[in-house]
């Protein structure tokens, strides 16, 4: 049964081998962080002889909870009872442990979507007649007065936040509802029975919510032991949750042990050595220096993305599947562009959401991703475009800049065997600045190859890219505010408008409440 770890490094191996309450493990990119959970579930199980079903294990997608699942029935054949996200595992709890006709509610209570609590929540304000600021912000107040941050939900102005809340609150009482925030919410304050639980593993520990970990304090009580896992350098959710300290406090809080796989696994040497000067910190690499990253500007986005295009039809008549390439991205707006040009010649996909990552991702394609939806995968290949000053970082703002050096470094990441960053000179995209990211610069020389492509094109390719700009301007959709007065949309989608303003400059409305206020 010991030899069941042999295949472990050591460094993986006192992780999964502690007998320390309250862990915390720091893992590089790439340094089999999944493999660990896999085998600390293994370990409690068939050595230390606990329960399956005193075992939670929490995940940040659906998507990576099934992988555990999958490599776990190699070599037990029951399942983890509570192996999951922390809404699917609160949902859980919800319906099996709690009595929830004392609360207002059924076990055969609805979720709703973020669109459906929208609808609601506008539907209470105009039928009351309820004065609300900040109305782009609605859904995040309201978060923010559920968990008793008050400060945010008040924002500085005096309105009818309150009442807005406690009525959305009665409301889904009535119709059985609860939002993706209740789940958890809910189950910390309903649950009252003790589930039994003696050890707790999340994964992802950095995307991890305060709210969250209360949830797992509860269900931890003072006898179970909590494993957490991540990478503190791969934050970057902190900015909206206001997480960014979470592993420190959790370390202080219960004086944890801490372990660390510093050794990537997963990228060339050259790759790894580039991310490591991003983050000024070392991480060890099993494998061999590989292709250096390739640097590349471009006169726009156009030209961008057909010089992406041709690469990609390069790899490919060299035997290179589609599947293992990817491109990335800051803003939509670029992909939106990338899935124009490129779909022409090649099949790729414009994926949009985590959801929707976890459906997709493993057809035969060309993954056009953003940045923060490439978060937890691994390409052969991988493109970062629009590597611009103004957009990778979006802001010079300092709390704004350090998440989006992380956001880059996860994106550099990605990449396991070649790397190719481009920028742009002439940007036509708001924001942009017509020269490379800062972040470029702190790349070591001696890993890239820097070029200047002067691209040149065939007629129909520049009939091609005067068609697509045709396009795009017919597309501008124009519109006029009574306050702003004439703007162009740069952004739009179920929920937000974002216009252009000559005098005015950017500014962005919540769809919901701003009817009226367009001519």
């Amino acid at each position: 049964m010991q030899g069941l770890f042999d295949k472990l490094n050591s460094f993986q191996r006192r992780a999964v081998e502690t007998n320390e309450k309250y862990v915390a493990l720091r893992a590089s990119v790439g340094s089999g962080k999944t493999t660990v959970i896999v085998y600390r579930v293994l370990y409690l199980h068939l050595i230390k002889k606990v329960p399956l079903n005193k075992i939670m294990v929490v995940t940040f997608t659906n998507k990576a909870a099934e992988e555990l699942k999958e490599r776990l029935k190699n070599n037990i054949d029951e399942d983890v009872k509570y192996i999951g996200t922390f809404h699917s595992i609160a949902n859980r709890i919800l319906r099996e442990n709690i009595d929830l006709n004392r609360f207002g509610y059924t076990k055969e209570f609805k979720i709703i979507s973020y669109e459906e609590a929208s609808e609601i929540i506008n539907d209470i304000v105009k039928e009351g007649r309820l004065n609300i600021k900040y109305k782009s912000k609605i859904q995040k107040r309201i978060e923010e007065f559920k968990n008793g941050n008050l400060l945010y939900a008040n924002m500085k102005k005096e309105d009818d936040i309150k009442i807005l809340y406690e009525e959305y609150r009665r409301v889904k009482k009535e119709k059985n509802l609860m939002d993706y925030e209740d789940l958890i919410v809910n189950c910390y304050d309903f649950l009252d029975e003790d589930l039994g639980i003696e050890y707790i593993i999340i994964d992802e520990f950095q995307d991890t919510d305060y709210m969250q970990l209360k949830l797992i304090e509860k269900i931890a009580g003072k006898r179970a032991g909590i494993f957490v896992v991540g990478d503190p350098n791969q934050t970057i959710y902190s900015f909206r949750t206001g997480t960014q300290n979470i592993f420190k406090d959790f370390i202080d809080k219960y004086n944890t042990t801490i372990f660390e796989l510093p050794i990537n696994y997963r990228s060339t040497r050259t790759i790894t050595e580039a991310a490591a000067a991003l983050i000024g910190e070392k991480i060890y690499c099993k494998r061999e220096y590989g292709e250096p990253i390739r640097i590349t500007s471009h006169y726009d986005a156009f030209n961008e993305a057909n010089y992406i295009l041709r690469r990609i039809k390069e790899l490919k008549e060299k035997g290179v599947c589609l599947k293992d390439i990817a491109v990335l991205f800051r803003r939509q707006v670029q992909g939106e562009l990338l899935y124009d040009v490129l779909g022409r010649e090649v099949e790729c996909e414009f994926i949009k959401g985590v959801e929707e990552q976890q459906d997709r991702i493993d057809r035969e394609s060309v993954k056009l991703l953003t940045l923060h939806s490439s978060k937890g995968l691994e390409f052969r290949y991988v493109f970062i475009v629009g590597v611009n000053e103004g957009n990778i970082p979006i802001s010079t703002k300092r709390e704004i800049e350090e998440e989006e050096l992380r956001l880059f470094f996860v994106g550099v990441t990605r990449a396991k065997e070649v790397l190719e960053i481009s920028y742009i000179k002439s940007p036509s995209y708001f924001g942009f600045k017509g020269y490379k990211s800062q972040y470029i610069s702190m790349l070591p020389k001696n890993l890239l190859l820097e070029q200047d492509s002067n691209s040149k094109y065939t007629l129909n390719e520049i009939y091609d890219m005067l068609r697509l700009e045709k396009e795009k301007k017919n597309a501008e959709k124009k519109v006029t505010h009574k306050k702003y007065g004439e703007g162009i949309v740069i952004y739009e989608d179920d929920n937000v408008l974002k216009v252009k303003f000559d005098s005015y400059g950017e500014k962005e409305f919540f769809k919901l409440f701003c009817q009226g206020e367009f001519i």
